[in-house]
């Protein structure tokens, strides 16, 4: 038998886990926990993509990386990816490994806690080419280096192929015209004598999308028929339209603009609405209006009826309609008994493309509206040509507008009639890996050399130019834009797509849509050389094993926006004279940014047996000790030294106990290193002014001021430190020996993470800047104009020192935090044969105990010095000072993505061709903050979640063309759960829980 085909033996008899050592041939399973997800298991699972196989470990967390996140619009990651987050601790804490070596990061990034996170990209993984998937479920930066805070996940591919398959596969959403077929197979032989083998695999994978309309929670924006009977019913946190919509708000300008004089509304601010809503005489009693014509009416007030607001549920997809191809090949060739060349390649492209609602504004930058604009109802009396202005209103005007007219500054209006943005996402990704592996003088060694790229364009078209919309709307004649026009009064048909009944004409909105792209690039390149030997001496208990190796890589990031949002092209009101660094309608500037580092890294590892079951030592039938430690020094930031110890106990057969101690690091990610600065237009409340405004009477309660938009301006930088983490963990397996075939675990794990990256954030610093004006001072990150005189009589006697307007708050990211997280596993395995057929049994649970996020010192001052003072201001209530809390801190148990519980259980039989297959997932209850009682301030509490997955199997076993052939049929969400209710984008947690309902699934699958 050649090395080729014991090789081969060896992967078809009993497991050997490889995760957690680079010692050859060590068995660690006993001394770590380790979970492993074979291909029984990933049958049950009947997973599509990598996400939803990824998705199955209760360890995984939640994927912030999917679909359903809305968040950062071009500015986030999007497309057809997927993350993974081990224990929670936040996306990139998990380093992920294909046959033992680094993914690439995917080239878009996400925002967490409003930092910018980077992962690999799980959807790449082709759950057909996979043998297993091994899970590290405690620290291993001393194994593995940086990023391997949480764990590791290892998927080890299927090499050494003899024979082929084909497989076809067709899954179809219960109730829903949703649907994805699959088609791939594998080839593998051996050459050469048998020295050398030969595997590849292809695949081609189809899904037709889904509109959100198709999913009643997510059809609408306005979740407040789901709260009926409940403590939420009615609440309008939950009313999520947008008041952005056709029917838009403004702001009158000029001198005098406040004046009473100036229109009879009194007001410098005016809304559109239709006539009729002031009832049957089309006017309001106070006579606070101006009839536009046509039936539409300006009101007082910058705030549009709730009714007219924008249900942008009903106008995006639930799922994108996307397409991934994939190829791999696994090369090996044994030159001499002593070496071994060794050859991996993977392609991948996945093609996705979805429909957004249509553009809107950010509330920070408004739209010049000159004097001279045709469609102006406050502009001059006669056009350019000199003839009169027909759209000038002439009744409710005051003696400020003159005939000249008033320029107008737009501040909230949406672009139904251009219609949705359609948004395309391609990604090509490569990996090329080789290298020499074998054995010399009885060392181990393996040596490579890993190169991967990946390439994202994302383009959206039908996006709206601020320059040329507001060049648009500055035109003298009536090839003007139009946005006073109104739009549709709303019938309230829920999930009906939002139309404008107005349109302007398709050559004007021509003129001023555009297509906007985003192209991203990732590369990895590297090259390592380890040695181990698993008996470089002898002790009494046995053989001592060692391991060593050095590693070089170099990471590269590339950002490329579309000069409208990196500052090439800007935005200038032409009524104010304000500057804004994006021209693209509704999204924040961002420059492009580009970064790389090298990472030079060296390692040893031992394992050491001390008690041997054959010395005879009461109650120590085994004892065994793993030591490592690990130098990895960055180019672009500081150096690292993380060591690990870790023991298992085996005071009997049937008993084992293992505990580990780790230090550990993750280097701050290109995105934070390299970010020069990054501005995002958010809406918050101005708590310095509210609290002054509650006082004096003028607003009631925190939620009547209202949000503002507001720059933030986020940067990153070279000094930041790596993050420092510090994991025990405990642990016990029982594997009795009266009941062979089961084993059953259980460990305690904890994680301390030290110098978090992360930023202040807004409304931390607001409420910092409100504190510090009550003793006379002022926070330097919030950035204002000088108080007008008007704002000074506004703090009069408030004990609080006038504030200005906000130009912008400082968030830079910086080495901040403190974090404790703290858990238990549980794991049950137990296979059986009986006269009825083989039966396998598996359950792993994972239960979160704690999630606390410490304040930090200047938090602390938030807790421990404004809430006193807030308590003794008489005009706030108790939900008011609820509401001025410190944000982000404290226990974050169940809150958002957390929940207390998770597990999953599969059983499975076989007798002969048939296998039947189960598969439970559990996830337990969260709670919603965005949700939040009036009066006892309690979070919206989102249910816990359970599925179960059927699939009978049949192997046709015979001499004819159709031997080998299996038929499967399976059901996943057999009782059609639908995603619990959450005040989220699309009435659910897109990072907990699925919205694919009930699914059919058809395969057959051909081995030759």
């Amino acid at each position: 038998m050649t090395a080729q085909q014991e090789r081969r033996a060896a992967e078809e008899g009993p497991v050997i886990v490889v995760t957690g050592t680079q010692i050859q041939g060590a068995k660690v399973d006993d001394v770590l926990p380790v979970t492993i997800v074979g291909e029984e298991l990933i049958e049950s699972i009947d997973p599509a993509s990598g996400d939803e196989l990824f998705r199955a470990i209760p360890q995984a967390g939640s994927v912030e990386f999917n679909e359903q996140n809305t968040s950062g619009g071009v500015n986030g990651a999007r497309g057809d990816i997927a993350s993974i987050n081990l224990r929670g601790l936040g996306t990139g804490n998990t380093l992920l490994l294909i046959n033992g070596r680094r993914m690439l990061n995917n080239p878009g990034f996400q925002t967490e806690l409003f930092v910018p996170v980077v992962s690999p990209d799980t959807n790449t993984i082709a759950p057909g080419s996979i043998r297993r998937v091994e899970v590290l479920r405690d620290g291993a930066s001393a194994v593995y280096g940086a990023d391997a805070v949480a764990g590791v996940v290892n998927t080890i591919l299927r090499g050494n192929r003899d024979g082929g398959y084909l497989r076809a596969n067709y899954r179809a959403s219960d109730g829903t015209g949703l649907y994805s077929y699959q088609l791939d197979g594998g080839l593998g032989f051996d050459f050469a004598d048998g020295r050398a083998n030969f595997t590849i695999y292809g695949g081609y994978f189809y899904e037709n999308g889904m509109r959100a309309t198709e999913r009643d929670y997510a059809a609408s924006s306005d979740l407040r028929p789901f709260l009926v009977g409940t403590d939420f019913e009615g609440d309008t946190q939950f009313d999520n339209r947008s008041i952005n919509s056709a029917w838009g708000a403004f702001d009158i300008q000029g001198s005098s603009a406040t004046s009473s004089r100036t229109t009879v509304l009194r007001d410098d601010d005016f809304n559109l609405k239709p006539c009729s809503f002031f009832g049957p005489s089309g006017q309001p009693s106070d006579g606070r209006f101006l009839d536009l014509g046509n039936g539409i009416c300006a009101d007082n007030g910058g705030t549009i009826d709730r009714s007219l607001r924008h249900d942008i549920g009903a106008d995006r997809f639930l799922f994108s309609q996307k397409e991934r191809i994939n190829v791999q090949t696994l090369f090996n060739y044994e030159l001499s008994d002593a070496a071994e060349f060794y050859f991996e390649g993977s392609y991948y492209r996945s093609e996705s493309f979805r429909e957004r609602e249509a553009s809107t504004m950010l509330s920070a930058v408004p739209i010049g509206i000159e004097a001279t604009a045709f469609w102006n109802p406050l502009g001059a009396t006669t056009l350019a040509d000199g003839s009169p202005n027909p759209n000038r209103i002439t009744n409710g005007l005051g003696p400020n507008v003159t005939d000249d007219g008033r320029a107008l500054l737009m501040e909230d209006y949406r672009f139904i009639d251009a219609g949705p943005r359609l948004g395309s996402v391609t990604k090509d990704e490569f990996r090329l890996v080789a290298g020499l592996r074998g054995e010399f003088g009885g060392w181990d060694y393996d040596t490579g050399f890993l190169y991967a790229q990946a390439n994202t364009t994302d383009l959206t078209r039908n996006r709206v130019s601020n320059t040329l919309l507001q060049d648009a709307i500055n035109r003298r004649d009536a090839s003007a834009y139009n946005p006073f026009n109104g739009g549709c009064v709303p019938n309230g048909n829920v999930g009906a797509i939002q139309r404008d009944c107005t349109p302007n004409p398709q050559s004007v909105i021509d003129s001023i849509t555009i297509d906007v792209f985003r192209e991203g690039e990732t590369t990895l390149a590297l090259a390592d050389f380890k040695v181990s030997r698993p008996d470089l001496f002898e002790m009494p208990a046995g053989g001592v094993g060692i391991a060593a190796g050095v590693e070089f890589r170099r990471e590269t990031f590339e950002d490329d926006r579309d000069p409208r949002l990196d500052g090439t092209i800007t935005f200038t009101n032409a009524v104010n004279g304000d500057f804004f660094g994006s021209d693209v309608l509704g999204s924040s500037p961002s420059p492009d940014t580009s970064g790389s580092r090298e990472v030079y890294s060296a390692f040893a590892e031992a394992l050491i047996p001390l008690v041997s079951d054959d010395m005879d030592i009461p109650l120590i039938n085994e004892l065994e000790l793993q030591l490592a430690a690990r130098f990895e020094d960055f180019s672009d930031s500081s150096s690292a030294f993380v060591p690990r110890a870790a023991l298992a106990w085996r005071p009997v057969r049937d008993i084992l106990l293992r505990g580990a101690w780790s230090q550990g690091f993750r280097a701050p990610n290109l995105v934070q290193v390299n970010d020069q600065g990054t501005t995002r237009s958010n809406s918050i409340t101005h708590v310095v002014e509210c609290v002054a405004e509650i006082i004096k009477g003028i607003e009631d309660n925190v939620d009547d001021c209202g949000t503002v938009g507001t720059i933030d301006f986020r940067e990153g930088g070279r000094d930041l430190e790596p993050e420092d983490t510090e994991s025990i963990n405990f642990g016990v397996v029982l594997t009795p020996s009266f009941i062979p075939g089961l084993t059953i675990t259980a460990d305690y794990w904890q994680v301390k993470q030290e110098g978090l990256v992360g930023i202040f954030g807004s409304e931390n610093n607001l409420l910092l800047d409100l504190l510090l004006r009550f003793s006379g001072e002022t926070n330097p990150n919030v950035i204002r104009d000088a108080p007008t005189a008007d704002q000074i009589a506004l703090y009069d006697g408030t004990g609080i020192l006038p504030a200005g307007d906000i130009q912008q708050i400082l968030n830079p990211y910086r080495n901040l935090d403190e974090r404790t997280s703290e858990g238990v596993d549980f794991s049950v395995m137990y296979e059986f044969d009986t006269s009825f057929g083989a039966f396998d049994v598996q359950v792993n649970a994972a239960r979160l105990i704690g999630f606390d996020q410490s304040a930090g010192p200047i938090a602390d001052r938030l807790f421990n010095e404004l809430t006193p003072i807030l308590q003794q201001i008489p005009e706030l209530s108790t939900a008011d000072v609820g509401a001025l809390q410190p944000f982000g801190f404290g226990e974050l148990l169940e809150i958002d993505g957390r929940p207390k519980w998770r597990f999953s259980a599969a059983a499975g039989w076989e007798s002969g061709p048939v296998r039947v297959n189960l598969f439970g997932r559990y996830v337990g209850q969260v709670f919603d903050p965005s949700g939040t009682q009036d009066d006892t301030l309690a979070f919206f509490r989102v249910d816990d979640w359970f599925t179960m997955n059927f699939g009978i199997s049949y192997t046709i076993e015979n001499d004819t063309a159709l031997d080998g052939t299996r038929l499967r049929f399976g059901i996943n969400n057999l009782l059609d759960e639908d995603p619990p209710l959450a005040d989220e984008s699309y009435g659910f947690y897109g990072s907990l829980h699925s919205a694919r309902g009930r699914q059919f699934s058809f395969d057959i699958r051909k081995n030759f």
